[in-house]
């Protein structure tokens, strides 16, 4: 990523929330709040960048005569997983949210609004949002444009995962390593090497108390096979390369439960393409899927 401007992946992932909840139904995920981050200019260049992308991957589509709705709607296809992993990782949090946690680590936050969008759990809940200095600012300039305005339980810590560690960026925060927190590490890990992921699970082991939980997604090592890409993930792994942002790095679905122990940690959940679609995707007419290779783990230390 540039180092002085704002992630084009979370930039990107706010245009995905948006666009779906203004046209689907019935929606996978609800943020109201996303489009408001988004200027009128970051839709027009990110749809650009789509209508390109759906030119080159699928020329027939692209001079079919269809409408740009349409267009767009096809070009998005192959991010829905950015919708159900919002929805997996939230759904997990109210249940850990039950069991008594109440603090929220949001590793790579991007331009997520779930601290926008809960004032109900404003005294509830601790929510410390980690990222990079650049999008961070960004950000905060696009809350203050909308009239948002900044939650009183809303921390932000802007940090550069490669230079620091996240015990030291935690360590600025209010976080409190006595009591258990809940993690989530979305859109992150096939950015990663595998090294940067091992000490980021071991620093979050060593950082968590007894109870604490993690959702991550990751993509599933074959999908790094060219033999194994459907045009959809083609399509994705194009779309992010010409955005500075590659995607290098995917964990061997058998291998991960092991894996994790071997780093502290227990896993709970794996879902795979047909467990999303049948909690997420059922009952679609707007070819909305999982991606083949886009996985969702929860994961509890210990």
């Amino acid at each position: 990523m540039d180092e002085g401007r704002a992630s084009r992946t979370a930039i990107a992932t706010a245009y995905v929330r948006a666009y779906h909840y203004e046209h689907a139904n019935p929606r996978i995920f609800e943020d109201p709040l996303a489009g408001a981050l988004l200027h009128a200019a970051d839709v027009a260049r990110l749809e650009r960048f789509l209508l390109a992308g759906l030119a080159k991957h699928n020329p027939e589509l692209a001079a079919s005569g269809a409408d740009r709705e349409t267009l767009i709607g096809v070009a998005l296809r192959g991010l829905a997983v950015v919708l159900a992993r919002a929805r997996f990782t939230e759904e997990r949090l109210d249940e850990a949210m039950r069991e008594g946690t109440a603090q929220y680590v949001i590793i790579g936050a991007g331009l997520d609004t779930f601290a926008l969008r809960r004032p109900d759990l404003r005294e509830r809940l601790r929510v410390i949002e980690i990222d990079h200095p650049a999008t961070q600012a960004f950000k905060r300039g696009r809350i203050r444009d909308a009239g948002l305005g900044e939650p009183p339980n809303l921390h932000f810590a802007p940090a550069d995962l490669e230079r620091e560690s996240l015990d030291e960026v935690l360590a600025r925060t209010p976080y409190d390593r006595a009591r258990p927190a809940f993690f989530s590490w979305l859109g992150v890990t096939m950015y990663l090497t595998d090294e940067a992921i091992r000490a980021t699970l071991r620093t979050l082991r060593a950082a968590s108390a007894a109870g604490s939980r993690l959702v991550f997604d990751y993509l599933d090592r074959a999908a790094f096979d060219p033999e194994n890409r459907s045009p959809a993930r083609a399509r994705l792994f194009e779309t992010v390369r010409r955005a500075g942002e590659p995607m290098i790095f995917g964990f061997d679905p058998a291998a991960l439960e092991a894996e994790l122990a071997g780093l502290g940690f227990r896993l709970l959940e794996d879902l795979g393409p047909e467990a999303q679609k049948e909690l997420y995707y059922r009952n679609r007419s707007d070819g909305l899927q999982p991606t083949a290779t886009a996985r969702l783990a929860h994961a509890a230390v210990g």
